[in-house]
């Protein structure tokens, strides 16, 4: 769990993501939802999954060994976890030989189906995009 007031590495291109994302949905509405606009927002696809490659590998590591730290997460989370976890599974039956850290590094930044967040997160993050925007 990551500390009060800590900043991840990734968070304002993550946050830049989201505001492309809400815009483009705000655009494309014939009547404007901003409801709408932030769930649009959180389910688009993302440029890359929004985790850390340390956490991922940690994660992922403990999958491999039959360990389900996933259980206790919340939905989305664990929903981004298991699609890692089997891509990076692909990943290791066609090539064995690559290490597995190096794996998920590739997954990890690679597109993603959706920012795995909720719409309520994706809009805290919007907001506070816009907001160090002016």
């Amino acid at each position: 769990m990551r500390k009060k007031n800590s900043k991840i590495e990734f968070g304002d291109q993550r946050s830049q993501a989201l505001l492309k994302n809400f815009r483009a949905s705000l655009a494309a509405q014939n009547q404007i939802s901003l409801n709408r606009a932030f769930k649009d927002a959180a389910d688009s696809p993302a440029p890359r999954f929004w985790v850390s490659e340390a956490r991922a590998t940690r994660i992922i590591t403990l999958l491999l060994q039959g360990v389900d730290l996933t259980e206790s997460m919340y939905p989305k989370k664990r929903e981004m976890y298991r699609e890692i976890f089997q891509r990076v599974k692909k990943e290791m039956h066609l090539h064995p030989d690559i290490p597995v850290g190096d794996i998920v590094f590739e997954v990890v930044n690679s597109p993603a189906p959706s920012s795995f967040m909720s719409s309520k997160t994706a809009q805290r993050l919007i907001l506070e995009a816009k907001k160090v925007a002016r």
